[in-house]
């Protein structure tokens, strides 16, 4: 992915699920972006699985706030976050967003 294109990728994958993008401005974006990217390549996670990390992790929505905005079942959301959490070997969702903050931490903007 091209450098020009991230915060464009950020912004279409948060309106799809309906989010305030302009909401993220104080957000250093671009660090959260590489490092979802990076996350996601590492563990191998879908696009959505990615889309539900990134919005509890930017916006901290929890379940059913996930599955309003993106028009999906709560019992998907759950399903998504159980998937991806397998992916990385993380039992809980204070492990996982610890090991997001872990790589944006290491995300060179």
């Amino acid at each position: 992915m091209e450098d020009g294109n991230r915060g464009e990728n950020t912004k279409k994958m948060l309106e799809l699920c309906g989010s305030d993008y302009e909401s993220l401005h104080d957000l250093p974006i671009q660090r959260v972006e590489i490092a979802m990217e990076t996350l996601a390549n590492r563990y191998a996670l879908t696009k959505r699985e990615s889309e539900m990390v990134t919005l509890i992790a930017a916006f901290g929505f929890s379940n059913r706030e996930i599955a309003e905005h993106c028009t999906i079942s709560e019992k998907t959301v759950k399903i998504h976050l159980a998937n991806a959490m397998n992916k990385m070997s993380v039992k809980s969702m204070r492990k996982l967003l610890s090991l997001l903050f872990r790589y944006v931490l290491n995300a060179s903007p």
